[in-house]
């Protein structure tokens, strides 16, 4: 595998600048990343922040640098690409408004933009696949957005086992790259999700034998603030390795992550719906699935039940061709209103089923509880919580309150950890893991679902503190913007993190200029 680290590259490392850049300083800053300073409209050389920032931009994206057909710089007045672009995101609450949207097609094009955001203190936000429905995450109202899209190659090491992937990839590209070597790596669940899901721990199908995905990533490749590319790993920077596997954007860019591979054969799964009516007796089905089925590691499932809808979706997996396993047998006692389950040839093909998702907003929060002897009835008793507010869903427009209750066996917790530190800290138990998920269709009602979100997180939190399972951690990937998932993992975890940022970002850029993410 050969990597091309950018201080080879012969461009000196730039430090951020707080105040604008003068006319003077100007040509020596563009000198300094290789841009012809004449080539920049000597009206712009006076400005600051997003109006320089994206002038500059434009002429790095219209050089003639572009690979293919690929688009490099994307400003307002491109209409039609500007919409689709700006757009990509798959729920419309993450849609902004930036000045202009830049994708880098090398390493070198990133370090430029990431230098000219600290010399013009100009804000920025950062897209991977943009899964998050969060707004600000993914995208910024006014200034830049920094899209990976183009960052997009793929390299499998038959030597090592292990693949290396960049950012701007989807998890589907990586498993179809991964298909003629009859290998998988631990990721996301559906292919349209992008890989930002490695650092913020990462729960995949294949989490009950191998770990979360962040623990089976061996490197991370990062762009700093100051324009330096590092690697990230065990041996190599392991404090900043610890602190990206669940950390998210508070340290630079990840550029490429490199996975561990494993061996990969037939899949049995799909989507099963049943009857909302029986979602007490579906939970009481996922507590004997904890006790029992769960042991066996080839399963998992990820279930979204359906309060004011009456359904029940659950996708069912089973790494191995064996049909309807006496794993989920609980789950067959109960009535299917339709089965899509069968056999695929690759995890591939079977990750392309996607998720029915009817409304264009969406928004969620995540919460921990325990299992325990008690959890029949503890389970069965959340669905009562979540009734309580059906009414009031009701009454927005597309509304839909569809809780995901995952299950997380001792094994998960186990298998990471044998991998390395786990800044999570997980606790070594079995546990559910609550994704309240809220759909909706118009953006009038967006203060009305998330005061309905809060209020339905805090409902679930004092039932489950009451019955004593109340569990602190806040998984990141599924955790709200008031959330404070960087906190549930410990106070040292939480200053490791936080000690990893000042050594890496001295700057603070990824504090002061990257607003979204959660920050630490």
């Amino acid at each position: 595998m050969r990597v091309s680290w950018l201080p080879l590259l012969g461009l000196p490392l730039i430090p951020s600048v707080l105040a604008a850049p003068n006319t003077g300083s100007v040509d020596s800053f563009l000198q300094s990343i290789d841009v012809n300073a004449n080539s920049v409209p000597a009206s712009f050389k006076s400005r600051s922040g997003i109006d320089f920032t994206c002038a500059v931009l434009s002429i790095l994206g219209n050089n003639g640098s572009n690979v293919g057909n690929e688009t490099q710089y994307v400003a307002r007045s491109n209409s039609d690409l500007y919409t689709q672009e700006a757009h990509a995101h798959w729920s419309a609450t993450a849609w902004k408004s930036p000045s202009c949207i830049y994708a880098p097609n090398n390493l070198r094009d990133l370090r430029r933009a990431v230098l000219l955001a600290g010399f013009t203190n100009t804000k920025f936000a950062v897209r991977s696949g943009g899964h998050s429905p969060l707004s600000n995450w993914a995208s910024i109202d006014g200034s830049l957005l920094i899209s990976m899209t183009n960052i997009n190659d793929l390299e499998y090491d038959e030597a090592t086992q292990t693949q290396r992937s960049g950012m701007g990839n989807r998890w589907g590209a990586v498993y179809g790259h991964l298909v003629p070597y009859g290998r998988i790596v631990v990721g996301g669940r559906l292919n349209v999700v992008g890989l930002g899901l490695a650092t913020g721990g990462g729960l995949s199908h294949f989490s009950n034998e191998w770990g979360w995905v962040g623990q089976n990533v061996v490197a991370y490749e990062v762009m700093l603030s100051n324009g330096s590319h590092v690697k990230a790993s065990a041996t190599e920077n392991p404090d900043l390795y610890y602190a990206i596997k669940a950390g998210s954007n508070n340290f630079g860019i990840i550029t490429h992550i490199v996975q561990r591979t494993y061996p990969m054969g037939k899949v049995w799964g799909g989507l099963m719906q049943f009857p909302g009516n029986y979602s007490k007796q579906f939970m009481a089905a996922m507590a004997e699935y904890q006790a029992k089925g769960q042991f066996d590691t080839k399963s998992a499932i990820l279930p979204y039940v359906g309060i004011n809808n009456d359904t029940i979706i659950a996708t069912f997996v089973y790494l191995d061709g064996v049909v309807r396993p006496d794993a989920f047998k609980p789950f067959f006692d109960i009535p299917i209103v339709a089965d899509y389950t069968q056999v695929f040839d690759n995890f591939y093909q079977f990750a392309q089923v996607d998720l029915p998702y009817a409304v264009p907003r969406w928004t969620y929060a995540a919460t921990t509880l325990a299992f325990d002897s008690n959890s029949k009835e503890t389970y069965e008793g959340l669905i009562d919580v979540f009734s309580q507010f059906k009414s009031r869903i009701q009454k927005v427009t597309g509304g839909s309150f569809a809780p995901m209750v995952q299950p997380i066996s001792k094994s998960m917790v186990d298998k990471s950890r044998a991998l390395g530190e786990d800044p999570m800290n997980v606790e070594a138990k079995a546990q559910l893991w609550i994704g309240i998920n809220i759909g909706w269709s118009l953006e009038k009602d967006d203060a009305a679902v998330y005061k309905i979100l809060q209020d339905s997180l805090a409902a679930v939190e004092s039932y489950t503190k009451a019955r004593k399972v109340h569990m602190p951690l806040v998984f990141l990937n599924d955790a709200w913007a008031g959330q404070k998932p960087f906190v549930s993992y410990g106070q040292q975890s939480h200053n490791k993190l936080k000690a990893a940022s000042k050594k890496y970002d001295r700057s603070q850029m990824f504090q002061r200029l990257v607003t979204g993410g959660f920050k630490l």
